[in-house]
């Protein structure tokens, strides 16, 4: 069995330390020991190795093969333990960032920011020793309003006193938003470091108090899109100059408009006033627009009454005028039968006469209308025959 030095053994229990003896021949650097064996007085030096490489048995058992498998496992102990290390640490390297924040490298040992990229959202391989210094990468919201807003990352002041062109002073409920530049990240940081929004804050608003100054009280209600449009200009003039371009202006909402309550009655009271003299402005106007239209709609109703008369009129006289005209071509027509039968017919070689043309036109009236109604007699005692029917047979004073 080996043994420390002290008597302890390396694989057993301790034993007696009357059981050592020193070994002659100088001082044991070790503390060299010998064994007594009850069986003999003979001894068998044993001992770890010495300072100077000395190497002992005990019996069959080898001290410096068992101190080799020791350290060899020490040393895979401490190969496991230096990868193990490694692995932390390169894991360690890997560091992730929200997808809505951008973000730049410092060092967290020594405090140096690197300026060189800009990161986005994901997992990045930037060193265990490095850490982000974020900065948001959505819009951003201020909020100059009473109340508590419902998200937490919007930031909150109160309402926003002015002076107005008038002297009055004005409570406005605005809204902004922004936007951090990507690409000014770096230059950010080195000017306002991570006080960027206030620095915006202060300016913007010394910005909008010199805006609505130059409206009055009464504007504000009035010419609200003015104002809006104002404000909304002012918003990115200060983003473009007084923050180099750092941010840029989302937009800018002009929400409420507060007075005292004194005066605010007052412009309520003007304005229902102003109100009722444009309602009565309009109804004299459209009092006016209805005289007018009645007027034109006499005068178009006269010039269609005279459009008819007149048409009535040419009508009447283009239709006598027809009839005129109709009963003189139907006595020419008939003169002209007359001359020419009176040309044509002759009695002999001489023209029928007026009393000759007149028997033969009875005559030719007679063979021509057989159904026609027949007169006999003179006229002052004829009689009238309807052939086949006797009813018909009428006396002259009777027609």
């Amino acid at each position: 069995m080996a043994y420390r030095p002290g008597g302890v053994p390396l694989g057993g229990d301790r034993f007696d330390r009357s059981d050592i003896i020193q070994v002659p021949g100088g001082p044991a650097p070790w503390g060299q020991v010998v064994r007594r064996d009850d069986s003999d007085d003979e001894v068998d030096l044993g001992s770890t190795v010495s300072a100077a490489g000395t190497r002992f048995h005990f019996g069959d058992f080898d001290v410096d093969s068992v101190c080799q498998s020791r350290a060899g496992k020490i040393g895979g102990g401490c190969c496991c333990c230096l990868f193990l290390v490694l692995l932390i640490m390169l894991l360690s390297s890997f560091k992730g960032l929200h997808a809505t924040h951008f973000g730049i490298l410092r060092n967290s040992l020594t405090g140096v920011v690197s300026y060189g990229a800009t990161y986005q959202g994901g997992r990045n391989f930037i060193g265990f020793w490095n850490d982000y210094l974020i900065f948001p990468a959505t819009i951003q919201s201020i909020e100059w309003l009473p109340g508590v807003p419902q998200m937490s990352s919007i930031r909150d002041l109160s309402p926003m006193n002015v002076r107005t062109a008038d002297g009055l002073m004005v409570e406005l409920g605005i809204v902004t938003q922004y936007q951090v530049v990507r690409d000014k990240i770096p230059d950010i940081y080195q000017t306002y470091k991570t006080d960027y929004e206030g620095f915006f804050i202060s300016n913007l608003r010394s910005a909008l108090q010199a805006t609505v100054a130059e409206f009055k009280a009464t504007e504000l209600y009035t010419k609200r899109p003015q104002v809006a449009e104002s404000l909304e200009k002012t918003c990115r003039k200060v983003c473009q100059e007084n923050l180099q371009g750092f941010l840029t202006c989302w937009g800018i909402q002009l929400l409420t408009v507060s007075l005292d309550p004194r005066i605010e009655s007052a412009n309520v009271q003007q304005q229902v006033e102003m109100q009722k003299q444009a309602t009565e402005s309009m109804k004299q106007k459209a009092a006016l627009i209805r005289a007018k239209t009645t007027v034109l709609e006499a005068d178009f109703d006269r010039q269609v009454k005279l459009v008819n008369v007149e048409a009535d009129a040419a009508a009447v006289n283009i239709t006598r005028k027809a009839k005129a005209d109709a009963e003189y071509n139907l006595q020419q027509a008939r003169a002209d039968v007359l001359t020419t039968i009176q040309n044509t017919v002759k009695n002999g070689f001489a023209p029928l006469s007026s009393q000759e043309l007149l028997q033969y036109l009875e005559s030719n009236a007679l063979i021509e209308n057989t159904a026609g109604a027949m007169i006999y007699g003179d006229f002052a005692s004829a009689t009238v025959f309807a052939n086949g029917d006797n009813s018909k047979m009428k006396s002259s004073q009777e027609l």
